[in-house]
């Protein structure tokens, strides 16, 4: 099976007896099976915040850790659920980027100044 299978256990007849039964001993099963592996996880805003008040470096390092994880597997989907962790790890390399940028003069190379030479006619 994989996911993008959008129905099976079809049944082809005339009976509903044996339609409903054949729903009852494949398709219920696995709907309660299947619901019950996607309702999201209770996740507390207030059991985070406490974590954070804990230990931040570890709650931040789990944090971009799940995320690093995630874009391993698919990346578009790592960052459409959890654009907070993406961006801020977006903005942290691109500040580390442009700090060296800064040290080494990478971000405004000065140009040599141009001399001409103007000549006296006369």
């Amino acid at each position: 099976m994989t996911e993008d299978i959008l129905f099976n256990n079809m049944y082809v007849g005339h009976s509903l007896e044996d339609a409903k039964k054949l729903a009852a001993e494949t398709f219920e099963i696995k709907k309660r099976l299947e619901d019950k592996a996607e309702a999201p996880e209770d996740t507390n805003e207030d059991d985070s915040e406490a974590l954070f008040k804990e230990d931040p470096v570890g709650f931040i390092r789990s944090k971009v850790l799940d995320f690093v994880d995630h874009v391993r597997e698919d990346p578009i989907d790592a960052f459409k659920s959890k654009p907070e962790t993406g961006v801020a790890l977006l903005v942290t390399i691109l500040t580390i980027f442009g700090m060296f940028g800064g040290l080494f003069g990478l971000g405004s190379a000065s140009q040599k100044p141009v001399i001409t030479k103007v000549s006296n006619i006369g």
